[in-house]
């Protein structure tokens, strides 16, 4: 799973362009590849490296790891969708009611 999780975080990161994925040089909405089926599939990544983490070596530190991972990555992403919905408008809303956020 740690794999599997570092796999798609850092592979999307790559196929996004390291340069889009800090949020820089990005002018339009990306909605093929991974996007099509989730509007955070970075997260997800990093969802399944930390689960795998608790998985492979299982403590309270790692669960509150897991947790914390939860609470800030959504916060991040609130943050983000905010964002992009002032600067792309409508187009935003039309993605995010056709794709998931996470799952």
């Amino acid at each position: 799973m740690i794999c599997l999780g570092f796999i798609v975080a850092f592979g999307t990161m790559a196929w996004f362009g390291i340069g889009k994925a800090f949020g820089l040089k990005v002018e339009e909405i990306t909605k093929q590849g991974p996007y099509k089926f989730s509007r955070n599939p970075q997260i997800l990544g990093g969802y399944l490296l930390v689960i795998g983490t608790v998985l492979q070596w299982p403590s309270f530190y790692a669960l509150g790891w897991l947790v914390m991972y939860g609470i800030l990555s959504h916060w991040m992403v609130m943050t983000e969708e905010e964002h992009l919905g002032r600067v792309f408008g409508e187009d935003y809303q039309r993605y995010c009611s056709k794709i998931p956020r996470y799952l």
